[in-house]
C-alpha cells in the first residue's frame, strides 16, 4: 500500500505521484521532512550524532515536545492508517503486521494509526493491526521460509 494516494495534494513522492503512504509515513521521508523544518537541511545531512537523520530521531524529537516532529510523525500515522483502512475495504484482513523502525515511535503513533484506520474502514470491516512478533528480522525469516523448503534437509 505505500504508494496509494491519501493526500492529493501532498508532497511529491519519488514514485512521481503526491501523498502517497510511502512519501507520508516512511521513516526516511519524515526525517528528511523534519530536517528542512530544523533550519532547511534536506535528506542526508546529518543528525544529532554526526549521521543522517532518520525517523527515529524524528520519534524522539516528538517524544521531547518538539512540535513540527510531533506533527509529522502524526500526519505519518495518519496517512498509514488511512492505507491501511483502504486496504482494509478491499481485501478484508483479519490483522496487519506492521515492522519497521517507525513502529518503535511508541503509543502515540500506534494510537493514530489505528484511529486512522478505523475511520477510513467500512464499520463491518474488522481487524487489528499489530507490531511484527519478529520485529526488524521479520523480513529475514520470511525469506528463510521462502527458501529452506528448496534446500535438502531444509524442511
Amino acid at each position: 500500500i505505500g504508494h496509494t494516494v491519501v493526500d492529493p495534494a501532498g508532497p511529491l513522492c519519488l514514485c512521481g505521484k503526491r501523498g502517497c503512504v510511502e512519501r507520508l509515513a516512511s521513516g526516511p521521508y519524515m526525517a528528511a521532512d523534519w530536517a528542512e523544518e530544523q533550519g532547511g537541511r534536506g535528506a542526508g545531512e546529518r543528525g544529532s550524532r554526526g549521521d543522517a537523520v532518520t525517523g527515529k530521531e524524528v520519534a524522539e524529537a516528538a517524544a521531547a515536545g518538539d512540535e513540527a516532529a510531533r506533527a509529522i510523525l502524526l500526519r505519518g500515522a495518519r496517512a498509514l492508517g488511512v492505507g491501511i483502512g483502504n486496504a482494509a475495504n478491499l481485501v478484508n484482513p483479519q490483522r496487519f503486521i506492521l515492522g519497521g523502525g517507525v513502529t518503535k515511535a511508541g503509543e502515540l503513533w500506534w494510537d493514530e494509526v489505528r484511529r486512522a484506520a478505523q475511520r477510513t474502514a467500512l464499520p463491518e470491516v474488522v481487524f487489528d493491526i499489530v507490531p511484527a512478533g519478529l520485529g526488524d528480522d521479520a523480513p529475514l525469516w520470511g525469506a528463510v521460509g521462502l527458501v529452506a523448503p528448496h534446500i535438502p534437509g531444509g524442511d
